[in-house]
């Protein structure tokens, strides 16, 4: 799948969604943020990767799920890069503005606390899949994982590990330390991790978390060392299947001030 999606509400009823004129060039699928930039005229833009611990200086409002403009094109998406897709092109010349009219995209609210959203997970760009990690040496404890293909080091516990082949498959564990090669979890795997066994981590973990971008803010960036991220609620994680990956969030209700 490309881009974030609406997947529901925890109290019931229909999506609430707005028009509002852009700011930038929008994809549908991209996370939307009030415009408070200056200068840029239009009521929103795309939803930038978070530059703070627990990020509270740009302020995700919404889904781009439609382009209500003339100048909608379609992008075909390509994998590595970004989901494009389906896009409306900012203007500011005048000409282009009397034929199209400005750029316009229709917004799905994300209400703190109470929308769901569907978000793919990948590493670092869209529809790049996250790194399999190949047990190199085993571990009689369950505690830890070795891989010399390494991955980011996912700070605060913010991570997961997911064991796709082997005597513990299916089962999920947070992430406490990583080093270049060994992934440690405190709490044991049930069984024996045995040279062979494949899993797959992320830098999210169901409960409050952290969240942070994919470089055409189109989807959660997995492989993230979440020194910087956006306060969200996990209550899905899946890492089944490669390049599959997913979870469905919602925004943490009441923003976490930024750390001193």
């Amino acid at each position: 799948m490309g881009g974030f999606a609406y997947a529901g509400s925890l109290v019931g009823g229909a999506p609430v969604k707005r028009r509002f004129l852009t700011g930038e060039t929008m994809y549908v699928g991209q996370l939307v943020k009030a415009a408070t930039t200056a200068s840029i005229g239009g009521h929103v833009a795309v939803a930038d990767i978070a530059t703070d611990v627990r990020e509270d200086t740009s302020n995700i409002i919404g889904i781009c799920t439609g382009i209500v403009d003339g100048s909608s094109t379609y992008v075909t998406p390509v994998s590595g890069t970004a989901a494009y897709g389906q896009r409306t092109t900012y203007s500011t010349t005048q000409s282009t503005i009397k034929s199209y009219g400005p750029s316009e995209v229709e917004v799905t609210l994300i209400i703190p606390g109470v929308t769901l959203v569907r978000a793919p997970i990948y590493n670092t760009v869209w529809g790049t899949a996250l790194t399999v990690l190949t047990e190199t040496t085993g571990n009689a404890g369950g505690i830890t994982i070795t891989d010399a293909s390494g991955t980011n080091d996912i700070a605060d516990d913010l991570g997961t590990i997911y064991c796709r082949s082997g005597a513990n498959r299916g089962l999920y564990r947070v992430i406490t330390d990583i080093t270049t090669v060994v992934t440690t979890v405190t709490v044991p795997f049930p069984h024996a991790i045995a040279a062979g066994d494949t899993f797959v981590q992320a830098s999210c973990v169901l409960g409050y978390g952290g969240m942070d971008l994919t470089t055409a803010f189109d989807a959660i960036d997995g492989n993230n060392v979440m020194d910087d991220y956006y306060s969200v609620y996990y209550h899905d994680i899946n890492l089944e299947e490669s390049g599959k990956e997913f979870a469905i969030f919602s925004l943490w209700g009441g923003m976490v001030p930024e750390a001193a």
